[in-house]
């Protein structure tokens, strides 16, 4: 029983066991990308930057009442239009403004969204929004929503202003949208 001890005190099997672990380590595809110059490829349900369309939100506040954490902040007023002859009452849109710095990515804004197709989207696959200064930058009113004043756009992929659909978020055009089986 000495001689096992004594032999054990000498060699640290320990250190063996971990060279061993990485040895293997050392022969295996390195699963590292060079970040700016190869861009890794979002999966297709990566929820990335925010896509936004003026045209198509009611004002309803139905994403700023869906939002967790209550970053979604709208404000609008009521205008007199004559249509036909007849004045009627619309809501026009003042201000729509997304903390993006505090957003958590969940979606139930999306969700929330009772237009066809939605006004407010998370499809986009483009996530590089990085800034200095947080509370600056990452701010986004209607215009920068749309514009994506900031925001490096994945390859291939549009801005909302340049037509980026919710259902297709590569930048595919209207109608050619592959379905999903």
């Amino acid at each position: 029983m000495r001689f096992w001890g004594f032999l054990a005190s000498v060699i640290p099997f320990e250190l063996a066991q971990g060279l061993g672990v990485t040895g293997r380590f050392f022969f295996k595809r390195k699963a590292t990308i060079q970040y700016p110059e190869v861009k890794p490829v979002p999966k297709d349900r990566f929820r990335g930057m925010f896509g936004f369309s003026e045209e198509r939100c009611i004002a309803c506040h139905a994403c700023a009442k869906a939002c967790p954490i209550a970053i979604i902040h709208i404000q609008d007023h009521f205008e007199e239009v004559e249509v036909e002859g007849k004045k009627r009452k619309k809501k026009v849109l003042d201000r729509y403004d997304i903390d993006v710095k505090r957003c958590m990515f969940c979606g139930l804004c999306e969700e929330a969204c009772p237009t066809k197709p939605v006004a407010i989207w998370l499809t986009s696959k483009s996530y590089e929004a990085a800034a200095y200064e947080r509370n600056e930058r990452l701010y986004f009113d209607k215009g920068r929503l749309q514009s994506w004043d900031g925001v490096r756009p994945y390859p291939g992929v549009l801005t909302p202003a340049q037509g980026q659909l919710p259902e297709a978020p590569g930048g595919a055009p209207a109608g050619s949208a592959e379905p999903k089986p």
